[in-house]
């Protein structure tokens, strides 16, 4: 199989959506599969001004990003990121990654699937399947708990009504009214 035909069979069997596989090695020392992935949209738009930017001012590499395991083996992430530079107003910025969680270096989904695992069982077993240090997994749990509480917070909205239908409504005015 060329290399090109494998950099897609692991592009689809890494499931990153908007990433594809650039690179892979397979380390024989610890077993650690290990793929660099970059992301298949290259415009964002400015913060600024809102206009659409594909200009670059810097490239470089989040590296050691933990993802699920392949097979058994461990995954080890090179995420490509793009720091922009606005050719309408000149600012310069560095999007967030939406495929590494805030303050880790660990992918969202794997974070997420073990703030699930924490509430089944407790944090050493799930560190211990992941691989993680139990501090670190504990201290990735609160910030996930947190920022899922405050998504969820920022999502409510007022209360308007109460359920009352309109036919009740109606009838207490007009009673109101005699």
């Amino acid at each position: 199989m060329c290399e090109t035909s494998q950099l897609v069979v692991w592009t689809v069997a890494l499931n990153l959506p908007g990433y594809e596989v650039s690179h892979y090695a397979e380390d024989g020392i610890d077993g650690v599969l290990r793929l660099s992935v970059v992301p298949t949209q290259l415009v964002e738009l400015c913060p600024d001004c809102g206009r659409p930017c594909d200009s670059w001012h810097q490239k470089r590499w989040l590296e050691n990003i933990l993802d699920f395991p392949v097979g058994g083996r461990p995954v080890c992430l090179k995420v490509r990121v793009f720091q922009y530079q606005c050719e309408h107003c000149g600012r310069t910025w560095t999007p967030h990654s939406p495929i590494v969680a805030e303050g880790t270096w660990a992918t969202a989904r794997l974070v997420a699937r073990a703030a699930e695992l924490v509430r089944r069982s407790d944090v050493a077993n799930a560190a211990a399947f992941f691989g993680i240090p139990a501090k670190t997994l504990e201290r990735w749990y609160y910030d996930y708990v947190e920022c899922q509480r405050t998504a969820t917070a920022a999502a409510a909205q007022p209360i308007r009504s109460l359920g009352i239908d309109e036919l009740s409504l109606k009838k207490s005015t007009a009673s109101s009214s005699r």
